[in-house]
């Protein structure tokens, strides 16, 4: 996932019981080091309300004040904040974020609903993935800065040819894809130059809890903070009450066996077992061991999970990469709440390829 779109869906809904229109502005390229990177996303009202953070407050002032101009004309603009000069005055505040970064302001229509805002939550809904492209520079009559594409999995996955896109669109589409990062490209139509954002958009992030006990609750509320969805699954039909996890987005009775038949496992991201149970660990984790799920967390010391992985017999290979056991980051973690802080951190740097380390390590002890 580029970016976390789980405040644009919600925005999405609300805005849908009212007529008014916002604007749209999206990170389309980044130099140096800054806070958010392309792909990012806010909403600005007409009234200069945000929803969302680009900059952490180095420019979004003037993103409002450039906002109103985009509400009376109807015309997109794209913007360049550059904040690497050591001038404490640049923007006025002085917050040293040394980068810079370009932003695209689009007018969202509430009579169109507000494409494309709801491409983005139509792929959190039907659960897909595909690349938007959006036009911010154009010498073409027929592509206008601001015009969207949306280009679905299946589309970008068929080398031929298909539909009204044209080819230099779709293919730039699908190197984007393949690079799996939000890329900038010049595409060339009917000998007109015009340049677009490629972006990456996904569904929410989705997370698998086996075992609904009383330290699954933080897991869910830091899960649900992070903009994932969250499954759980109990056999234990007394542990799946509504009341003990009010926001989750699905709660499941079923023994392991008829897992693969209640849910589809290949949606999810990342699995945590925990239902302290060594038996039932070893029948959840005999059916996981056939899905394509990237990471598997297993609660308990190093010796437990050989144990459950040796259960598998010869399955075991074939997912032992991908199983972490004991899951988290080693925090110093004890209570409940500090083993489901770990635990999500150990899963989101995981799936970003990051070990977790401190980020000022080499800056405070030189070496």
């Amino acid at each position: 996932m580029t970016c976390n779109p789980h405040h644009l869906i919600n925005a999405y809904w609300r805005l849908r019981n009212n007529t008014e229109n916002v604007v749209l502005a999206t990170i389309i390229e980044t130099l140096g080091s800054t806070y958010q990177k392309a792909g990012a996303r806010m909403l600005i009202a007409d009234n200069g309300e945000l929803n969302g953070l680009l900059g952490g407050g180095c420019f979004e002032r003037d993103l409002v004040e450039q906002a109103h101009t985009v509400f009376e004309t109807e015309n997109p603009k794209t913007l360049f904040y550059d904040m690497r000069s050591p001038d404490d005055a640049v923007w006025g505040l002085g917050l040293g974020c040394n980068g810079a970064v370009r932003v695209l302001l689009q007018l969202l229509k509430a009579d169109n609903d507000f494409h494309p805002l709801n491409r983005i939550v139509e792929v959190s809904e039907s659960h897909t993935a595909g690349i938007l492209a959006t036009v911010y520079e154009s010498e073409h009559p027929d592509y206008s800065i601001g015009n969207s594409f949306f280009l679905a999995e299946f589309e970008l996955d068929d080398l031929s040819q298909k539909g009204n896109t044209p080819v230099s669109i779709t293919e730039a589409a699908k190197q984007t894809w393949r690079r799996r990062k939000p890329t900038l490209d010049t595409c060339l139509i009917d000998r007109h130059a015009v340049k677009l954002f490629f972006d990456l958009i996904r569904p929410e992030a989705q997370l698998l809890v086996l075992g609904a006990g009383v330290d699954a609750i933080p897991v869910v509320q830091f899960a649900k903070a992070l903009g994932w969805r969250v499954t759980i699954v109990d056999h234990r039909p007394g542990y799946i009450k509504p009341e003990r996890f009010p926001n989750i987005d699905a709660l499941l009775h079923s023994m392991p066996e008829d897992l693969h038949e209640r849910l589809p496992l290949d949606r999810f991201d990342a699995l945590v077992l925990m239902t302290h149970s060594i038996e039932y660990d070893e029948r959840y984790l005999r059916i996981i061991a056939a899905s394509r799920i990237p990471f598997i967390g297993l609660l308990g010391p190093v010796h437990r999970r050989d144990r459950l992985l040796d259960s598998l017999g010869a399955d075991a290979p074939n997912i032992a990469a991908k199983v972490f056991g004991p899951v988290g980051l080693d925090i110093g973690a004890e209570t409940p709440e500090e083993i489901a802080l770990s635990i999500m951190a150990g899963i989101h740097a995981a799936l970003k390829g990051r070990d977790g380390g401190q980020l000022g390590i080499k800056d405070c002890h030189p070496q």
